[in-house]
């Protein structure tokens, strides 16, 4: 029976930040499985933002660090192999624009506290506003954030570039070997199993995104709460008429937004979900993994362009495509140990996996390898906050 140290399932962003993070710490033996491709999930269908404007001092951190860390690693990483050299990382920023007192009220509020992080937060004018891009419709914005160091990647090309940086350092990975099951033995982790094989190891990582909490039943956790909430994105032809150089612009109040993207544009807005669909999500029906179209919300999309970047009403759409976010209660992710020995948890991203898998990498890194430093961090985290009902209590950008 081929054995590992450690087995981390799921090759998205957040697996292969681990992996990296474990190798470099000069950690061995380490197996990555990932059921299809690296990246296949939601990491590769994500908009790819970087910013570091959010409500609250943990999110704020996480993102400081991200942003840190995929600047460095774009800058020093050379693959030996060409193809899978990092993405670019574009810091053109993002600016968040407000067009109601309360917004305005509250990112300023927002502002400070990421200043007093370390954070360059800018408030702007309309005026400055249309500096930047002067398609968007200024008459009603009271000014935006923007911050600039922000910016937009490819998560499914970094997950990719992440693993050859990690295969480089001797992690195993292992596309198309789904983990049918996990063997636990008197509360402790004894194996996982494939298709093709049992490997022994004492641990278990759960990186797989909107399937965690199937994979946490496979351990005997049932009560895992991570389940889908779909997200669609919409791709333009080659666009000239917008800078090159254009920030992700997201509307405050109804969250859309746009950025650059391959010569193009890439258009995103929350869909909206009735409470009906979100409870069908939680039971995890299959139709919450669905990842068809809904085409409800095109004419939405193109109603916001309209009145908010009249010039993108002109393009025209390439592709259009779905993807999961893997939502928990309080839209924070869970991190570290749970009641089955071995078994970690590094899940529920809601959305900012890409931004927040470095710092959330280095926690479970840290805890794995077992150093201290990062506990009381990590407890934040932990799965046991719902069952206590001890939920995060932050306030939310989008």
């Amino acid at each position: 029976m081929r054995t590992a140290d450690i087995v981390i399932i799921g090759g998205g962003i957040f697996g292969t930040n681990l992996a990296y993070a474990l190798a470099t710490r000069g950690a061995t033996n380490i197996l990555l499985l990932e059921q299809n491709v690296l990246a296949a999930g939601s990491s590769g269908k994500a908009t790819g933002g970087l910013r570091q404007q959010f409500a609250d001092e943990p999110d704020i951190r996480f993102s400081i660090e991200g942003v840190r860390f995929y600047e460095r690693f774009t800058r020093e990483y050379t693959p030996a192999d060409e193809a899978h050299r990092p993405p670019s990382f574009d810091q053109y920023g993002y600016m968040f624009l407000c067009s109601t007192q309360e917004s305005w009220q509250v990112m300023r509020v927002y502002v400070e506290r990421q200043r007093a992080l370390g954070v360059p937060t800018q408030l702007l004018t309309p005026a400055e506003i249309s500096a930047r891009v002067p398609q968007l419709v200024v008459d009603d914005l009271l000014g935006a954030t923007f911050c600039p160091t922000d910016g937009y990647s490819d998560p499914g090309a970094m997950a990719r570039a992440l693993a050859s940086a990690a295969a480089e350092l001797g992690v195993t990975i292992q596309e198309h070997t789904p983990v049918t099951a996990i063997s636990v033995r008197e509360g402790r982790v004894e194996s996982v199993s494939t298709p093709d094989e049992t490997i022994a190891t004492p641990i278990v990582v759960n990186a797989s995104g909107v399937y965690a909490s199937l994979v946490a039943r496979l351990a005997g956790i049932p009560d895992l709460p991570v389940w889908p909430l779909k997200r669609q994105l919409y791709q333009t032809e080659v666009f000239e008429d917008l800078p090159e150089d254009v920030p992700m612009v997201v509307d405050a109040e109804t969250g859309f937004h746009f950025r650059r993207r391959d010569g193009g544009v890439t258009l995103a807005m929350p869909l909206p979900v009735s409470a009906e669909q979100v409870e069908r999500n939680r039971r995890l029906e299959p139709e919450a993994f669905d990842l068809d179209l809904d085409p409800t919300l095109w004419p939405l999309l193109q109603s916001e362009m309209r009145r908010r970047c009249p010039a993108l009403a002109r393009a025209t759409i390439r592709r259009a495509w779905a993807g999961l976010y893997e939502m928990t209660p309080d839209e924070h992710p869970i991190l570290g140990p749970t009641e089955i020995k071995g078994f970690y948890c590094g899940c529920g991203f809601s959305g900012h996996g890409f931004m927040h898998s470095p710092g959330a990498a280095r926690l479970l890194a840290d805890c794995l390898l077992g150093e201290q430093s990062s506990a009381s961090e990590l407890e934040l985290f932990s799965l046991e906050r719902f069952r206590t009902g001890k939920l995060i209590v932050s306030a939310s950008l989008l």
